[in-house]
């Protein structure tokens, strides 16, 4: 059954406001705010699309219907030597706001959560992004909660340029699910948690995946030091982060299982 489409503009210290349902294609973000949309993910499990400004870019989307899908509709702005926007779609808890039925927070020991995902990465000219699977954590949760994150893995399987947006790129490998990845441990400390990211090794980026398995990317970084063990994964979120424009970047469909 669809759920009721909403958008739920939020700032910095919070929800603000809860507007009424919109018609199908009608997702916009004031500049300054953060867009979100509940959309179906899969039959009972909802998904949450998020703008995500979180580094002052402008960017928002639209999306259609009640699927799992997006298209950046609006630039999140000119490069600044960081990321403006993370567009994306969320199971799970964030910022404050959890899907329904995904099950999470949950021991990251007890699920092996899958991701199959398609995109189109075909932006206007000027743009900078990568593209990527982030999975946060935190030491205790329930269903329902959002606790304060204690630890970040994320998954590149595209960019516009790894090197250039100083992206993992050279180094450290690792083999998983299949593919090479260059990896990069960061611990806390220059962070405020623990934070991995791995990125697919240049000459094989890829625009979809099908069943991949985050679960050996979690025990990677739990066997390399940087995920404690016995932590619980709060939200899974697939999309882009951009770095400039960004227009036209889409998700065309995402599926999240084994939770």
């Amino acid at each position: 059954m669809p759920y009721l489409v909403a958008i739920l503009f939020i700032s910095a210290c919070g929800f603000s406001a809860l507007a009424a349902a919109p018609a199908a294609n009608a997702a916009s973000c004031p500049s300054g705010q953060t867009s979100w949309l509940t959309v179906e993910q899969s039959d009972n499990v909802q998904g949450l699309l998020v703008s995500d400004n979180w580094g002052g870019g402008t960017a928002c989307e639209t999306n259609i219907g009640a699927a799992a899908n997006y298209i950046v509709a609006q630039s999140a702005g000119n490069y600044t030597g960081g990321i403006l926007s993370y567009p994306d779609i969320n199971v799970g808890c964030q910022g404050g706001y959890c899907t329904t039925s995904s099950g999470l927070p949950a021991p990251e020991s007890s699920i092996q959560p899958e991701v199959t995902w398609s995109t189109a990465n075909s932006p206007q000219s000027g743009s900078a992004f990568d593209t990527g699977i982030d999975s946060w954590f935190a030491s205790s949760g329930s269903e329902g909660s959002d606790p304060t994150p204690s630890g970040e893995v994320m998954v590149l399987i595209n960019s516009s340029n790894f090197s250039s947006l100083g992206l993992p790129h050279s180094g450290t490998q690792v083999s998983i699910d299949g593919y090479m990845w260059y990896v990069r441990y960061t611990p806390s400390g220059s962070r405020k948690w623990p934070y991995t990211l791995y990125a697919l090794a240049q000459g094989s980026v890829i625009n979809s995946v099908s069943s991949l398995n985050l679960a050996n990317f979690y025990a990677d970084a739990i066997a390399n030091n940087n995920l404690g063990s016995g932590q619980y994964l709060t939200d899974i979120g697939a999309g882009n982060e951009i770095w400039a424009n960004g227009v036209g970047l889409s998700t065309t469909n995402l599926l999240v299982s084994g939770l």
